[in-house]
């Protein structure tokens, strides 16, 4: 067994060896979630990003994945974040040992990347908007509706 000392939450429990994070504290009734995503969540499938802990002692838990730290940088398409690297999603997440967690860490916008994102965004909506106008003239044109 292997023991998960919540520091947020004052609590340690116990769980198999290989638990995944996210059922673990669950299952303890503690939820990785806050505010609207206790609602709006992928329900562990590694997708949205919100079950975010902070692993405080780095040991005790698998390895972070190419996948977990993409959903990680970015999930939405509009806003990058920068990730300290014992930031982990629990849904990801297996305990190896014990380990101690901080839930709720406070994760901070990645302003150079986002303005980046913003710009490539900006420019993917006016081509978009260049060439469907086009197509759509062009296509009004053939049925000779213009």
């Amino acid at each position: 067994m292997a023991v998960i000392t919540l520091i947020n939450e004052n609590k340690t429990i116990e769980v198999p060896i290989g638990a995944n994070l996210r059922q673990a504290l669950r299952f303890n009734k503690i939820s990785p979630y806050k505010g609207i995503s206790k609602i709006l969540n992928c329900r562990g499938e590694g997708l949205c990003g919100t079950c975010r802990v902070e692993v405080i002692d780095g040991k005790g838990v698998s390895s972070r994945k190419e996948d977990e730290e993409n959903i990680l940088i970015s999930s939405l398409p509009f806003y990058a974040r920068k990730i300290e690297k014992n930031i982990r999603l629990t849904c990801q997440t297996n305990v190896t040992g014990d380990v101690s967690v901080k839930t709720f860490p406070i994760v901070e916008i990645d302003k150079i990347e986002t303005k980046r994102l913003l710009i490539k965004s900006g420019i993917v909506a006016l081509f978009t908007f260049i060439f469907g106008g086009t197509f759509l003239v062009m296509f009004l044109d053939m049925i000779k509706w213009i």
